[in-house]
This record gives C-alpha cells, structure tokens and sequence, in this order.
C-alpha cells in the first residue's frame, strides 16, 4: 500500500509539472504573436490559429487571451469579421475580469465586427462603448489604441456626410496620438481630418493641413504616404491656378503611389484619376490633353460615377472650345449618369434607413439590458438595506455588552497595577530605609573631615578674595577698552562709508560729464530723437569703462541686450522717467525687467531691491 500510495504520489507530480510547461510554453508564444501584431499581422494571425486546437485544453483565462489577441491580429490583417458573436464572448468575459485597456480593446473589435457587417450605428455603439471604458488617468492606459477607435468614429460620420462630428472625433483622435507619441499616426488622421474639411467646403484650410501633413511623411521618411496625401490636391491646386504645385503632386503621386503600371495606365478601380489629371490640363488650356484623359476615362471608367465625371469633363471641354454639338452630346450623357447616380444615392438611403432601424432595435436592447440590471440593483439594495436594519437593530445590545466588558476589564486592569504600585513601594521604602542608614554614619565622618579642612582653609580663603577683587577692577578697566575700541571701529567703517559715496559720487559726476551720458541725459530731458546704435555702443562702452563689473554682470546671468542696456542706464544715474522715454516702453516694463533680472541674479525681492544690487557694482 505504502509504494502504491508513492507511485501515485509521482504520477499526480509529474501530471502537473507537465500542465506547468505547457502552460509556459502557451503564455510564451502568445507573448510572440502579441510582438508581432503591429509590424506582421498576418503571421501573428496565422500563428494564433494554429494555436487553436490547443487553446481549448487550456483554462478558461488563457482561452480568453488567445482569442482576444486572435481577433486583434485578424482585425489588423484586414480579414473581415462575418458575425459578433466573438465579440460578445470578449465583452462577457473582460466586463468582468479584464483591465480598462483589455475592456477597451473587447469592445473596439465587437465594433469592428459590425463594421464589417456594414451595420455602421452597431459599430458606433460599440466604438463610444470602448471609448467610456478607457481610463485615461492611469499612467498605461493605451491612447495609441483610443486614437485608432476616435478615428473609426470619425470615419463613420465622414461616410454620413456628417462633417463637424467627423472633426470633433478627428480632434479627440488627434489628441490622443500625440499623447502615445505616434508621430505617423497624428499626420495620418491630418490627412483624413482635410477630407472633412473639403467636405464641409474649407478648401484652403484642407489644403494648408494636407500640405503639412505630406510635408511630416517626407521628413520621417514615408513619401508613399505624402504621395497618397497630395493627390486629391491635384485638382484644387489646378482650379487655384497653381499650376507648379499641381504638377509636383501630380509628378509624385504617378511615381510613388503604387497605382500605376509601367505603361503609365493607372490599375483597375481607381480610373477616376484620369478626372483629376483632366481637370488639371483644362485648368492650365492644354485642351487636347485635357480631351485625352477625360475620354480615356470615359472608355475605361467601370463606375457610373466614373462615367458622370468623364461626361462633365468633356461637356465643360466643349464649352471651352465653343462646339455647341458636342456640348449637349455630354451634357445629356451628364444628366443620365446623374439619374443613375441619384438612383444609387437612393438605395443608399434605403440601406441608411435599414442601417437606422437597426441602430433603434440596438438602442432597445440596451434599454432592455439595463432595465434588466437596474431591476436586479434594487433587489440587491432591498438586500443591503435589511441587513443595515437588522444590523442597527442588534448594534445597540452589541454596543451594551462590549462596553460592560470593557468596564469590568478596565476595572481589573486598575487593581492589578495598584497592587503591582503597592509592592514596588514597600520594596523601594525598604531600600530607602538602609540607604539612609548608611548614609547618616557616612555624613558624620565626613562632618568630621570638613570641620579639620574649613578650619586649615579660612586663611587660604581670606588671601583668595583679595585677589578676586584686584581681578575684578581689572576686568571692568579692559571692558571699558573694548567699548572704546568697538565705538572707534564703527566711527572707521562709516568714515569708509562716507569716503565710497563720495568717490561713487565722483565717479557719477564724472561719467554724467561725459559727452555720451551728457547727450543721454539731454535725450531724456528735452525729448528729441533717441540714441541710435552707434551712440549705444559708445554709451556702453564708456560705462563699461567706469564699472568693469557690469562686464561681469553680462557674461555670467544669461542677460539680454534689452535687460542690460536697461542696467547701463540705471547705473549711468538716468531717472526712471527718462529711461521711460529713452527705451520707448511703459512704467510695468521697466518693473517687470527689473524683478526677472534680479530672479536670474538668483537673490529675492523686487525692483528696488536690484537697483541697489546695480549700485553697488
């Protein structure tokens, strides 16, 4: 029984170092599929489908991991969702034990997949549902990740011709990007957030930020992406008359776009460029190159819209020219494209009414979910407020008990430390007792010694008190010397005092007598022109002359040509109001200059306190 009881013992061991190492291993390649998610999505997405089978043997936590890092990886490589019911998993589970990040994340891929079912108000419930489960106050919240669902919203409004709620989500996604310091990010939504603008009819704001934003791709090293930028300018720059613009975004969009074959034919689906590069040589008056896109995108054009733009070009060709034949030719093609577009617009609108409905039928449900919550919420606070009563009601006897018990214990406490005082005290009174005894027999040999020594020492006393009244006669004579002497050395130091004001005087008088000073001080008086640039420097230099410490002044404190020409002037005895005048500047200024120098000088106080500082220089 004994070894029986050992084999299994090791078998249960190994069965759970073996879970051990799988689990590690399983944790291990998640983390690798996580690195990958940004810069190879579709081997990170690849990878986690592989993993699939094993995920399910697994518990429950790290099946949630893998499949919430699946679906990201399938959102990033552009696989679309076909159904939410892997949405609704991630949400169940991550409301109730993910972080605000993962919560964030849940519902950003739940609104994806209704994006991908092209139920846009779904997608935008849950878009505004991943935003309210951001908390931007923690230090890691991921505001590269709420930039991204910022911008899906403000996709959602663009494709809805709603352009202000596209920028006000443009804006918040922009804030955010700067925030995660994606550089690449903030001038992508630049460029998306001009498309808006175009929308809304600002044109030349559109511009000026597209501009910007393909200026930033070229400096980081991304000119495919200034390409696709510039492109839809192509056409407002031709139709500005800036014809060399238009031609170098034309010239870089051909060439880096990635649209184009070696031929120079632009590759299927995006024909309508052939519009843009038309417009732009009818712009300029090179008609027949204007002649030749727009009907080379009436041939291969494979849109109605393509078509209408082709037929609107060629009508406004024509007009040009002046052939009226040709002009109604495309102008009533113009107006049938414009039917079958309005036909398309209208079953658009149709859908937009379904998309509608739908958004109200997801209102409902939620209605109904959080009626249902609320319901379970009050039967939860029926629950707390029973147990409340219930407990006020029992707190009083339990108040009553616990203070009788405190009473007696407190009550044992007192007698348990008088009883401890009493012994202390008798033991202490005991030993007090001897110790005086001992100390009486002590006190009279000692009384004894002391009669033998007064009587040996009172001649020897006599003779010390003599001596201490001639010491103290002399103490009061060297005392009086130090007054004196204290007196002389402050009548010194305000005799030096005297003798430095009377040479700063001097030396004042002196540099006022000077030609440049004297010319300074006929300025500020009689206000004629001010001092020009030469006569500040001789202005400078003369005083710099007399006071080689403002040299120091200028060197060492970082201070400006401004601030120290204001410095020569107050050390050159210049009034305030003439400075005023001199330096064409206001009372405040002056003040304000004064106390940031002297903050710079790294002392306190304010303007007066740095005239002194220049004073005494």
């Amino acid at each position: 029984m004994k070894a029986l009881r050992i084999t299994y013992f090791f078998l249960l061991l190994c069965t759970v170092l073996t879970a051990c190492t799988e689990y590690h291993d399983f944790e291990r390649r998640l983390s690798v599929a996580d690195t990958l998610m940004n810069e190879q999505p579709d081997s990170a997405y690849r990878m986690l489908c592989a993993m699939n089978e094993e995920a399910e043997r697994l518990p429950e936590a790290l099946q949630m991991r893998h499949l919430l890092l699946r679906s990201n990886a399938q959102n990033k490589a552009y696989v679309n969702f076909t159904s939410d019911s892997i949405g609704n998993v991630l949400v169940n589970y991550y409301s109730q034990h993910g972080t605000s990040n993962e919560q964030m994340l849940v519902h950003y891929i739940k609104g994806c997949a209704y994006r991908d079912m092209q139920d846009q108000p779904a997608a935008l419930r849950c878009y505004n549902d991943a935003v309210a489960a951001a908390d931007t106050s923690l230090a890691n919240c991921n505001y590269d990740q709420l930039s991204i669902i910022y911008g899906q919203i403000a996709t959602i409004f663009d494709n809805r011709a709603m352009p202000g709620n596209a920028l006000e989500a443009y804006k918040m996604a922009e804030r955010y990007a700067w925030k995660a310091k994606d550089t690449i990010n903030v001038l992508t939504i630049w460029s998306n957030k001009s498309n808006a603008l175009i929308n809304k009819g600002e044109i030349k704001e559109a511009l000026r930020i597209k501009e910007a934003a393909a200026e930033g791709f070229f400096r980081m090293g991304y000119p495919l992406y200034a390409a696709l930028t510039l492109g839809p300018c192509i056409k407002w720059y031709a139709r500005n008359k800036e014809f060399d613009k238009a031609k170098a975004a034309m010239n870089n969009y051909e060439a880096l776009s990635g649209y184009f074959f070696d031929n120079g034919n632009i590759k299927p689906g995006r024909e309508d460029y052939y519009h843009i590069k038309g417009t732009y040589y009818l712009e300029k008056g090179e008609l027949d190159s204007a002649e030749h896109y727009f009907q080379k995108l009436q041939t291969e054009g494979r849109t109605v819209n393509d078509r209408y733009l082709a037929s609107w070009g060629l009508s406004q060709l024509y007009k040009k020219i002046g052939l009226s034949d040709s002009v109604a030719k495309y102008a009533f093609l113009n107006s049938v494209q414009n039917d079958s577009i309005y036909n398309e617009q209208t079953a658009q609108n149709l859908q937009n009414a379904q998309a509608l409905y739908n958004y109200a039928r997801h209102q409902e449900n939620a209605l109904r979910k959080e009626l249902e919550t609320q319901t379970t919420q009050l039967r939860l606070y029926k629950w707390i407020a029973g147990s409340i009563i219930f407990a006020a009601l029992l707190m009083p006897f339990i108040i009553f008990l616990c203070k009788q018990n405190r009473e007696k214990q407190h009550e044992l406490t007192l007698a348990t430390q008088e009883n401890d005082q009493l012994h202390t005290q008798i033991q202490e009174n005991t030993e007090t007792i001897e110790g005086l005894n001992q100390l009486v027999d002590t006190n009279n040999q000692k009384m004894l010694l002391l009669n033998e020594q007064i009587a040996e020492k009172s001649h020897l006393i006599e003779e010390l008190n003599r001596i201490i009244n001639k010491n103290a006669a002399d103490m009061q004579q060297n005392q009086q010397l130090k007054e004196s002497v204290a007196i002389l050395q402050a009548q010194v130091e305000t005799h030096k005092q005297e003798i430095q004001q009377l040479k700063s005087a001097h030396k004042q008088g002196r540099l006022q007598d000077e030609p440049a000073i004297a010319s300074l001080m006929h300025v500020a008086k009689r206000k004629p022109e001010r001092p020009n640039a030469a006569q500040w420097h001789n202005i400078i230099a003369l005083v710099e002359s007399y006071y080689p410490g403002m040299l120091t002044l200028k060197q060492q404190f970082g201070i400006s040509h401004a601030e120290y020409r204001l410095c020569i002037l107050l050390k050159a005895g210049i009034e305030l109001a003439d400075i005023i005048y001199i330096e064409d500047t206001y009372h405040a200024n002056i003040t304000t200059m004064r106390r940031r120098m002297l903050k710079k000088l790294g002392k306190e106080g304010g303007a007066k306190e740095f005239d002194h500082f220049i004073a005494s220089l």
